[in-house]
């Protein structure tokens, strides 16, 4: 009789172990999926600033040209700008691009690695396009200069210069900004990943 009583209650025992399994495996299931709808979610920001730039960058050439061309500037300067910011958004296309489906039924491990190497490669990039700005900004001043003493009017040319730094340093505190929210969005997606890979 006890004996029948233990064989119950082991059957209850591993009834109840089994229910309790299911019931994590589907909280388990609704959890990667809450995380895996907040990656793109967060995800989406970035793809919509990087649309954003290759909106922008045409529009910004063709309203400088005439102004480049006033200030009397070779138009080799122009050329190296314009593929300079060009570059720079293919750049951020290509570094920034995460498959929609990796996001959605991709293994984690995976896109957290992924996610770790866009921060690296985000890092770089951001390092080159500030070399490329500084050579740039030497050879416009550079030019400004000769092109205002040829005209005879040196000091317009450090208004120019003056006012080019300005517009510089508001760009790079906007550019760090957006680099800094980047590489946090990225932070949040891999902690959260680790956090559901962790339970497993």
């Amino acid at each position: 009789m006890e004996a029948d009583n233990n064989i119950t209650e082991l059957e209850q025992m591993r009834e109840q172990m089994s229910i309790f399994k299911s019931r994590l495996d589907k909280q388990q299931i609704i959890n990667e999926q809450l995380v895996r709808n907040s990656m793109g979610g967060k995800m989406s920001w970035i793809k919509n600033y990087v649309w954003g730039e290759i909106i922008i960058v045409p529009i910004f050439l063709l309203l400088f040209a005439p102004y480049h061309a006033k200030l009397g500037l070779s138009w080799w300067l122009f050329a190296f700008l314009a593929v300079g910011m060009v570059a720079d958004v293919i750049g951020d296309l290509i570094i920034n691009r995460i498959p929609k489906s990796q996001l959605l039924s991709g293994d984690l491990v995976e896109t957290s690695q992924r996610l770790a190497k866009m921060k690296k490669q985000r890092t770089q990039w951001f390092i080159i396009g500030l070399i490329i700005l500084l050579i740039w900004f030497v050879w416009f001043c550079a030019e400004l200069i000769m092109a205002s003493k040829a005209a005879g009017d040196v000091a317009m040319s450090y208004i120019v210069i003056g006012g080019a730094v300005i517009g510089i340093i508001v760009g790079l505190i906007f550019a760090l900004y957006i680099f800094r929210k980047m590489q946090n969005t990225n932070n949040q997606i891999i902690e959260q990943i680790n956090q559901i890979t962790k339970e497993d």
